[in-house]
């Protein structure tokens, strides 16, 4: 049972302890006491807020001193530990997110994380120029971190603030023609060209590719000329077969060819020196700049190679298992129409055209001949509509000329 009691202070003038200030509540969880200032001076509201801690502790929803303890940081280590425990493979990613909220909100307790503070931050980040897509999923990590800590027992959170959303219009739209491609591999060094062709054909995403859990050559059949990707390495935990084009199987054998002779032992696909890498941004810019790519990114080959298994026929479906594509929205994204699909299009309907059988051909030089108006009555005055022209209103004298043909 919870009882209330107000702190003493020694009156300067008596010299005798007095009460003094807000209330405060003593209340138990599981045996432990805990103490907690009701922050009110009236004490039947004292009484209510006690009464409502003590509800709130049999529902299991205690709001006491382990919240008031939370920091940021012990919430970090809720996300990691779920990260190991499912085995999610994009902490690298989450690393970064938390690096910049860290700035924010490391050391503060999160019961001061409220509406106000998340505004600030948002605002913080757009004038470093994140883009909304990247604070969106910078916040979404932080909401995460509450809900984790509000499921703890005891919980470390006790309300978790509203979490606004910024508008997103930046999803990125690049993609490789053929010929740039062509032009980058040439001016790339030989380990990026490697992972450029398996991108650009493949669809594969870098993380697949490179690093310690990279293509392997234990994967790759190259007698069958395909890559086969265990669910452990995959982003969806779903394994894929992928099959190789000409050019594709021999860019790979010829990798093949000279880790045999130079570095047999090296297990990766794509390496330096017999040693695996999980950056290529360096060399990558470098040779983007050197043919006027400027801005071009590795995922615009996944994005490309989506796109080409599209344009040569292959069905949606199996382009997506392919690609390792679970939802159409993200699919359907990559599968963007250029201006070139466009006039593919306007050509294959005037080729459509051309091929139809024509039974009157009218020329273009007949068609200066042609009389509007005698187009529009003959038709009425031949079904006895009179001098008129028939229009949803009603009838107009065939004087009258529609200012829209004038």
């Amino acid at each position: 049972m919870g009882m209330l009691y107000r702190r003493k202070k020694k009156d300067p003038k008596t010299g005798k302890l007095v009460e003094s200030g807000p209330w405060w509540m003593k209340y138990y969880d599981q045996g432990k006491p805990y103490y907690e200032s009701t922050e009110k001076l009236n004490k039947s509201e004292a009484s209510k807020a006690l009464k409502k801690k003590e509800a709130k502790v049999l529902e299991g929803h205690k709001e006491g001193s382990k919240v008031n303890r939370t920091k940021f940081e012990d919430l970090i280590e809720l996300l990691k530990q779920e990260y190991a425990i499912k085995g999610r493979k994009t902490w690298s990613r989450r690393e970064q997110h938390i690096a910049h909220l860290k700035k924010v909100f490391g050391g503060i307790r999160v019961k001061a994380i409220a509406s106000e503070k998340l505004g600030n931050y948002i605002s913080k980040r757009i004038k470093e120029g994140a883009a909304n897509a990247t604070i969106n999923r910078e916040l979404d990590c932080l909401h995460r971190m509450m809900v984790l800590g509000s499921r703890q027992t005891p919980a470390q959170v006790g309300r978790i603030p509203h979490f606004p959303k910024l508008a997103e219009t930046n999803v990125r739209e690049g993609f490789f023609s053929h010929d740039e491609f062509l032009a980058l591999r040439g001016a790339a060094p030989f380990h990026i060209k490697v992972a450029l062709t398996i991108g650009y054909y493949s669809g594969m995403r870098l993380r697949e590719i490179i690093g310690e859990k990279g293509l392997t050559w234990d994967q790759v059949d190259l007698e069958e000329k395909c890559i086969r990707l265990a669910s452990i390495q995959t982003k969806t935990n779903t394994p894929r077969i992928i099959f190789m084009p000409d050019d594709f199987f021999k860019v790979l054998n010829k990798a093949k060819e000279l880790r045999d002779r130079d570095f047999p032992l090296c297990p990766y696909v794509c390496h330096i020196r017999g040693k695996s890498f999980s950056q290529l941004r360096q060399g990558w810019n470098v040779a983007c700049e050197r043919i006027g790519l400027k801005g071009k990114t590795f995922h615009d080959l996944r994005r490309t190679g989506v796109r080409n298994l599209v344009r040569a026929g292959v069905p949606e479906t199996v382009a997506m298992k392919i690609s390792g594509h679970k939802t159409r929205s993200v699919f359907d994204r990559y599968n963007v129409t250029s201006e070139a699909d466009l006039k593919m299009a306007a050509d294959q309907l005037n080729r459509y055209f051309l091929d139809q059988k024509v039974t009157n051909t009218v020329t273009v030089d007949r068609l200066s001949e042609w009389n509007w108006e005698e187009e529009v009555t003959q038709p009425l005055e031949k079904y006895g509509g009179g001098g008129g022209i028939r229009t949803h209103g009603g009838l107009h004298h065939a004087g009258f000329q529609d200012r829209s043909i004038r």
